[in-house]
């Protein structure tokens, strides 16, 4: 969760978050203006904005695990955050609102919920959108540092982009990926590092003969399995690091048939 983009996207977020909240407070939308002091408006639509914001980027990265939601685009995803996120939020809404403006009763929630959710999601997509769109720009940027990398000597050019990818600091004993939301994590003999790449793109890269995908968020390499270990029944491959890799059940058969199971 601390790796998704969503948690790593705070600090470029969080002074728009506060400025909308300024903004909010300045106008004093929904009643307030008229009901409440500019002091005690900016902590309520900042409190309200701020916790809100967290619960949709929370959700968000939930969501972005699921295996169903993997090939939904990400103004979709947000969507339905924004929308998960407003329920929680429609009640914050009242409790802030009732402690610092004026009492109102939780049954306005019903009222209040379908503009509450309409907000959300519309902030919530534009902010997946910009993170989308960082994550685009980073990973050109990568590609193009690939590109520009010189190939010395036959076994360098024999050695696929992936490898190229990799911090100098990892070797290139590759044992396991791992993927973890847009990144994914490489792990070898002398320790592991994120790098912005899709798991299906890297082993487009790797290619079928160094290794095989276990689940839908790892990929083995050959001859990095030490032993084969049970857990509740379920198959996990105990790599030379130390590492322990779940075997899917989708995956399983296509595991056992290439005798790493045995």
């Amino acid at each position: 969760m601390r790796e998704s983009p969503y948690f790593k996207s705070i600090p470029r977020q969080l002074p728009w978050v506060l400025g909308f909240s300024i903004v909010m407070a300045v106008t004093g939308p929904f009643g307030s203006y008229f009901a409440a002091g500019l002091p005690i408006r900016v902590v309520y639509f900042t409190a309200t904005a701020v916790l809100i914001w967290l619960q949709v980027l929370v959700v968000a990265a939930l969501i972005a695990c699921l295996d169903l939601t993997e090939r939904w685009p990400i103004m979709s995803r947000m969507a339905v955050a924004g929308l998960m996120a407003s329920v929680p939020g429609t009640l914050q809404i009242i409790v802030l609102y009732s402690w610092l403006i004026r009492p109102i009763p939780f049954a306005a929630g019903i009222e209040i919920f379908p503009q509450t959710a309409f907000l959300t999601v519309i902030i919530s997509v534009l902010f997946g959108l910009f993170i989308e769109q960082r994550l685009h720009a980073v990973a050109d940027a990568e590609r193009a540092r690939v590109a520009s990398v010189p190939e010395a000597g036959t076994q360098a050019r024999a050695l696929p982009d992936f490898f190229r990818r990799m911090p100098p600091a990892l070797g290139r004993d590759l044992l396991a990926l791992e993927m973890e939301d847009h990144y994914l994590r490489i792990h070898t003999a002398l320790g592991s590092d994120l790098i912005l790449l899709r798991l299906r793109d890297a082993l487009a890269e790797l290619g079928p003969a160094r290794g095989r995908q276990v689940h839908r968020s790892w990929w083995v390499a050959e001859g990095a399995i030490a032993s084969v270990e049970r857990n509740g029944g379920r198959p996990v491959l105990a790599l030379r690091n130390g590492l322990r890799v779940p075997v899917s059940k989708s995956f399983r058969e296509q595991v056992k048939a290439a005798g790493w199971l045995e």
